[in-house]
């Protein structure tokens, strides 16, 4: 009989429930619940796309990831395209796209949200070849997720703590933004591309960003000086961030970025080097995710 769900589970990410109690109290619910399904700890860095391509050639119906926004990007690049169903259980410190789509933060009901709930289909973007389900970013965020991702401490506090260290010294990129209407050329402190609303911890970079519309937002900041940049965080959790003048956004189907030289981009959170040119395109309709109750 083939096995119906596969939950991987990323044992260290975020701050609760973590090690083996994580893997145990999944397996508890596995067993009380009487489900057709696995539960498979990753054991290493790079370890929940192997598995997500194993419950996949097994013919596995649904894959559940319990895990932080690093692990629901690595199971969720596995299936993007695929009939297989996608389950979240959030357990990292933003989960953004968690809260955008309206999933549970509590353990238990997003375990059984994840096992027993329908799918919708969504749309998910792509920059540079890699795909990102909530945002993607050159610049600033980059810098910042770069600095975060090297630090042992995770949550807010300390994303705050290394941007306000990046802030110090970093300087605005130049770059022309393509798009099938036409080019914009800007220096930007930020170039953030969003499928859904928000970074994280309701810090929301496009506030009307849709996963359904078929197209992704792009949000160009431009470079703030002391008092701004607390204004532009201010304004970020109060949703308000596109009324700074200071922001451009722009809504497409597709960018084409031409910088004057490659960097770092980052999409949700991992860090990558690109040239000098940089594509991000939507994929409409091409992920289905579990994010109601049937």
């Amino acid at each position: 009989m083939t096995t119906e769900l596969a939950f991987i589970v990323n044992p260290i990410s975020g701050k609760r429930l973590k090690g083996p109690e994580r893997i145990a109290r999944v397996q508890a619910f596995v067993e009380s619940q009487g489900l057709n399904a696995v539960v498979w700890p990753t054991l290493k860095a790079g370890h929940a796309p192997e598995l997500a391509r194993k419950a996949l050639d097994q013919g596995v119906k649904r894959l559940i990831a319990v895990g932080g926004d690093g692990t629901i990007n690595e199971v969720g690049r596995v299936i993007v395209g695929s009939s297989c169903e996608f389950g979240l259980v959030p357990m990292g410190s933003g989960n953004g796209l968690a809260r955008h789509i309206g999933i549970p933060l509590g353990f238990e009901r997003a375990l059984k949200l994840a096992a027993t709930g329908c799918a919708i289909k969504v749309d998910t973007g792509e920059a540079d070849g890699r795909p990102f389900f909530n945002v993607m970013g050159i610049g600033f965020d980059a810098e910042v997720g770069r600095r975060f991702n090297q630090t042992k401490g995770r949550g807010l506090l300390n994303y705050m703590r290394e941007g306000w260290k990046a802030f110090r010294g970093y300087r605005s990129l130049y770059c022309d933004i393509e798009t099938s209407s036409g080019s914009k050329s800007l220096s930007a402190y930020i170039v953030a591309v969003a499928n859904s609303s928000q970074y994280g911890s309701n810090a929301f970079i496009a506030p009307d960003a849709s996963m359904t519309d078929g197209k992704l937002n792009l949000v160009a900041i431009s470079e703030p000086n002391f008092l701004s940049f607390f204004i532009l965080i201010w304004r970020m959790f109060r949703k308000k961030l596109y009324h700074s003048p200071r922001v451009t956004p722009i809504c497409a189907e597709s960018f084409t970025l031409h910088m004057k030289s490659g960097g770092f981009f980052h999409v949700d959170g991992e860090i990558f080097k690109c040239g000098k040119n940089l594509t991000v395109k939507a994929c409409p309709k091409s992920l289905r995710i579990v994010a109601m109750a049937c």
